[in-house]
């Protein structure tokens, strides 16, 4: 996607206090790991407040899936370079990463104290498949806008043929993605929005 074709926000950028707010709430209180979180801030960025369109939402995404790294922060400085430049970069990933980076230094710090107990296992087991259903929730608010008429079964087989190089075949992520694009590309419809 050429970044000189992506519209500019429709609306005016947020303040760097709103936009903290934003990454506070979902970068911290969304589980389930970062594409969850990155489902969430879609929802916060594109539907509710109108901060960025789709296209941008999407761009970053995408960005945040082909870079090394978390792929969350990956995204905080996508949206904030979109949203306020260098500010919005540092507001982001820093709103959306510290208080929960510091959470878990307090979890981790008292685990060995609580790991022989039996009912915190259980409870461990009941959150991992409860992530699982996050995971899918989030998939779904990810693929759904694109999810379109005339394309489900194009993107299905993306899905599926993604899911098979990488388990059955045993491809790195970044060659399945860039496979991904340039069948992507290829395919009926591959240059249209």
């Amino acid at each position: 996607m050429d970044t000189a074709s992506i519209p500019d926000s429709p609306t005016t950028p947020p303040t760097l206090l709103g936009l903290a707010m934003i990454f506070v709430r979902e970068g911290n209180m969304t589980f389930g790991g970062g594409l969850p979180t990155v489902a969430a801030l879609q929802r916060e960025l594109v539907t509710n407040k109108g901060w960025l369109t789709q296209d941008q939402y999407t761009m970053c995404h995408v960005l945040s899936r082909i870079t090394p790294g978390t792929n969350l922060w990956a995204f905080c400085v996508a949206a904030g370079w979109i949203l306020r430049r260098w500010s919005g970069v540092v507001v982001a990933m820093l709103a959306g990463s510290i208080p929960s980076s510091l959470l878990v230094a307090l979890l981790t710090g008292g685990f060995d104290a609580w790991s022989s107990k039996p009912w915190l296992q259980i409870a461990i087991d009941a959150v991992l498949a409860s992530s699982v259903g996050i995971l899918l929730a989030g998939f779904w608010l990810l693929v759904q806008p694109h999810w379109k008429p005339g394309r489900k079964i194009q993107s299905l087989l993306i899905v599926s043929g993604s899911i098979f190089l990488s388990i059955v075949v045993g491809m790195t992520p970044l060659a399945v993605l860039a496979l991904a694009a340039g069948v992507g590309f290829l395919m009926p419809g591959g240059t249209e929005k």
